[in-house]
């Protein structure tokens, strides 16, 4: 980023191919404007479908104690079992 970012946005497009997912407990996002040092949860809420079988996810003005200039995000799954709750991410915008 070319200055010190404080607030930031995410948008998840995901997939419930087997089961379905739990925001926050199953399918987790989290961001950090310092490269990845310390990562800030941000919280999903639903959003809609983007097309058939295709849902979306957001989380609007995150804010950032630890900042900086170098955004990342992280995406972690929980509670995945094979043929049972399966989540598949297809893709991710953050905005900054």
């Amino acid at each position: 980023a070319v200055s010190t970012v404080s607030k930031m946005s995410i948008v998840v497009l995901y997939k419930n191919a087997y089961g379905t997912a739990t925001l926050d407990t199953d399918l987790v996002a989290q961001v950090s404007a310092d490269g990845g040092s310390n990562y800030t949860a941000a919280p999903l809420t639903a959003a809609g479908t983007f097309s058939t079988g295709i849902l979306i996810a957001k989380s609007n003005d995150i804010t950032i104690s630890n900042t900086g200039t170098a955004p990342k995000y992280k995406i972690s799954f929980a509670n995945q079992v094979s043929t049972s709750k399966e989540t598949q991410v297809y893709g991710v915008a953050m905005m900054y």
